[in-house]
């Protein structure tokens, strides 16, 4: 099974930046954050890993909570935060309860799919219900076509509708769901302002509001 808390372990250490912990922050959420006026500035960052969402939205005056499923990720999370931490903890994404009402935007970037599409659908339901009235989601998950490119992919189980599991590397055994467009649509059809764009690296992109 998937080790994530060695891939974080071993990126501190200087190792790979394995899947996207190099990255920079999404374009097209800088653009939500600037155009976007949020009444009460409360975050939930769901996969929080490095902790560098949190940290450029506390740098905008929000108040982030977080979780991630390793323990070394929610400690670089909180180093990186400082004071400004907010609850910051180890949980299962797919398990883990979440305060009805609450946020006015919920973030999870390159996380979500990582598991059976039931699961993914169950925890979109409840990022609903967290929200208040008028707050956001902005969500990414891997468009099907990518599942073709993926190194990782080259040795996999279909477990069919989409979902694979890679049978050697960093993520051996760790479910991975792809959505065509309108998969994800369905996934937000409790939402109103549902935008969906697919960025260069073939990610879907969900933007939507409660």
């Amino acid at each position: 099974m998937a080790n994530w808390d060695k891939i974080y372990r071993d990126y501190k250490k200087g190792g790979e930046a394995w899947a996207t912990l190099s990255e920079d922050i999404h374009p097209l959420f800088k653009s939500l954050i600037k155009k976007t006026n949020f009444k009460f500035k409360q975050v939930l960052d769901i996969g929080c890993g490095t902790g560098k969402y949190a940290l450029f939205l506390t740098g905008k005056g929000f108040a982030v909570d977080g979780i991630d499923s390793s323990a070394t990720a929610i400690q670089m999370t909180k180093d990186l935060l400082g004071k400004k931490a907010g609850l910051i903890k180890k949980a299962n994404m797919f398990k883990s309860r979440i305060a009805k009402g609450k946020y006015d935007l919920i973030i999870s970037v390159a996380t979500i799919h990582h598991g059976v599409k039931k699961d993914i659908q169950s925890l979109i339901d409840k990022i609903f219900f967290s929200l208040v009235a008028g707050g956001k989601a902005f969500i990414t998950l891997p468009d099907f076509e990518s599942s073709k490119k993926w190194n990782t992919f080259k040795d996999h189980q279909d477990l069919g509708g989409g979902t694979f599991t890679p049978l050697s590397g960093p993520e051996k055994g760790l479910p991975h769901s792809f959505y065509t467009k309108v998969e994800v649509q369905k996934l937000f059809t409790q939402f109103s302002k549902v935008k969906i764009s697919l960025d260069n690296i073939g990610r879907w992109v969900a933007q939507a509001s409660k």
